[in-house]
């Protein structure tokens, strides 16, 4: 017989003896049974939720800093588009700093949400951890959906509320999440964060490879702050949106007042700082040293609320968000080092400052507004004065300067 003919017929017998023959998953392809088919594997995935964390330290990606009025930055930033917030260049075709999608200097925060449901769909599935593990990781992961939820609710109003990822074989129906009224946003996020709460750590295990994960006093206080936030009149009571509704003609913000979301605020304040205090967190003082031994009480006062920034893992930080950096911020804050020939978009270049409207914002030292305390000379706050011996630790004694504001010890120059 012909040799050809042989391997033919070999060839399909094999064939009928392996009818799955092409239902094989290539080597190195991953997929989830992969990512959580060990520990190691599994912890990379907790770090991919924690990825979605805003850093609202960085001025380029928190609208919060120049959405508004409350800084003034450099013409040649144009690239920050929260300062093009402020000059009222937002649109709703390519939305600036967008936590919805992701574009624009935010993060797709759905996809957070989406990489959590997946997260938390698998973590009890890992062979070589212990229960106990499992479910701290899991706690740690429905509080950061939570979160995104509250980001997402804070930022936008009403949303949808995402409980699971549907599955790739979803109907065009299934697959229309419609927003949902803001009480049932807010109800499903305090769901989530106290069905954590059982399971989290009151601290981190090792300081070393775990600062910044979530723990009891963190879940706690951001409970406290989403029920400040839901008994508020942006949300409790608010008529200015009345007639908002959604495909099933309900209301998105319930025009009613209920004074009772105050007191369940109340309540978690009072639980989230008391927890606080039973685990050695308190409001950080500036201890001073043999140099500072002999500063002003005034001095001290400044130096405790700059060091409740500066200072590293203070008493009174409870949670240190370590996606978030303030590098760009202190950077550009800082006074310019080089001429303007020589700037550029790193070091200390003085691009950003505060703008004199927000500056007049600032109590004067008796606790009242500048322009109703009887004491300081309001009207004659453009002025030019001498310094004076009492503030040679600010400026140089007999140097002619603009008028100065004082609020619980700050000295703010007016230039």
């Amino acid at each position: 017989m012909n040799k050809k003919i042989i391997i033919l017929i070999v060839s399909a017998f094999a064939m009928l003896g392996c009818d799955n023959f092409l239902d094989i998953v290539p080597d190195n392809v991953a997929t989830i049974d992969y990512a959580f088919r060990m520990k190691a594997t599994a912890e990379k995935y907790l770090a991919t939720c924690y990825s979605y964390l805003p850093d609202l330290g960085n001025p380029e990606r928190n609208p919060a800093i120049f959405g508004a009025d409350e800084f003034c930055l450099s013409n040649h930033y144009s690239y920050i588009f929260s300062f093009n917030i402020a000059k009222g260049e937002q649109n709703p075709n390519n939305p600036l700093v967008d936590y919805w999608g992701g574009y624009n200097q935010g993060k797709p925060l759905w996809e957070g949400i989406s990489q959590c449901n997946i997260f938390l769909e698998n973590i009890m599935n890992v062979p070589d951890m212990m229960e106990e593990e499992k479910r701290r990781w899991a706690s740690e992961v429905k509080f950061l959906k939570a979160y995104y939820h509250f980001y997402l609710l804070r930022a936008y109003g009403p949303i949808p509320i995402i409980r699971e990822n549907l599955p790739i074989s979803a109907s065009g129906e299934a697959v229309r999440l419609y927003r949902r009224p803001v009480d049932e946003v807010f109800d499903y996020i305090i769901e989530l964060i106290d069905e954590s709460l059982s399971n989290l750590s009151e601290t981190v295990r090792d300081e070393h490879t775990e600062l910044g994960r979530i723990t009891l006093p963190i879940a706690l206080s951001a409970k406290a702050k989403i029920l400040v936030y839901a008994a508020s009149p942006l949300f409790n009571g608010n008529n200015d949106y009345q007639g908002f509704k959604n495909q099933d003609g309900e209301d998105f913000f319930n025009s009613e007042y209920d004074p009772e979301k105050w007191q369940k605020a109340v309540d978690a304040c009072r639980t989230a700082i008391t927890v606080a205090h039973s685990l050695g967190q308190e409001l950080y003082e500036f201890e001073g040293s043999h140099l500072t031994k002999n500063i002003s009480d005034e001095t001290r006062l400044k130096l405790s609320f700059r060091g409740v920034v500066t200072e590293r893992w203070n008493p009174e930080i409870i949670w240190a968000n370590t996606n978030s950096t303030t590098r760009y911020l202190q950077e550009w804050c800082a006074p310019r080092a080089l001429d303007a020939s020589q700037m550029s978009y790193t070091g200390s270049n003085g691009s950003f400052g505060v703008t004199l409207k927000i500056a007049e914002l600032f109590y004067s030292k008796n606790g009242v507004p500048i322009n109703e305390d009887a004491q300081w000379d309001y009207g004659n706050r453009f002025g030019l004065r001498v310094g004076t011996e009492n503030e040679k630790y600010y400026i140089k004694q007999d140097l002619v300067w603009c008028r100065k504001i004082r609020r619980r010890g700050f000295l703010l120059d007016r230039i």
